[in-house]
């Protein structure tokens, strides 16, 4: 069994980061912890003792950020594609997105930008924002069993 952690948008609230990964590890520890942007550098200094950090890019973290804009991970046996959202509209709609991903394989998608917690599926694709940890710690954890089968709990206020 794979537990990933899944958090958005810290803005460098690293003290609600940390709530949230307390959050997230009450039933054990993390395997991977994905990081949506907006202060990605946030999860690179909380992921400390986690075996994977995955961290893209947001539209706060400027140009000058080492991190992608997007990433295909596969965790698990599980595709995971991984982006803030801004570039694809998440405040309108998630069709584009959600297409995206579905064209990449990706069987799950993570993404942050609308400070909004959302768990549903488009177009085949199982689309999570774990909402703002930004004052709220606001997370979401997915787990991943043998057969590749995953089941998402959202954390949120």
């Amino acid at each position: 069994m794979k537990r990933i952690g899944v958090i958005s948008d810290s803005h460098g609230d690293r003290g609600q980061m940390e709530m949230a990964l307390l959050k997230l590890e009450a039933n054990g520890r993390l395997d991977a912890l994905i990081h949506c942007g907006d202060h990605a550098s946030d999860a690179d200094f909380i992921g400390g003792n986690i075996l994977q950090v995955v961290a893209v890019r947001g539209n706060c973290d400027g140009w000058m950020d080492s991190h992608e804009d997007e990433m295909l991970v596969d965790i698990g046996g599980v595709p995971i594609f991984v982006t803030h959202g801004h570039r694809y509209g998440v405040k309108q709609e998630l069709y584009t997105l959600a297409d995206a991903a579905a064209g990449r394989g990706a069987r799950i998608c993570c993404f942050g930008h609308t400070h909004e917690p959302c768990c549903r599926v488009e177009s085949g694709v199982l689309m999570i924002n774990p909402g703002a940890c930004i004052g709220t710690g606001d997370c979401a954890l997915i787990t991943i069993d043998n057969n590749r089968h995953f089941d998402v709990t959202m954390m949120t206020r």
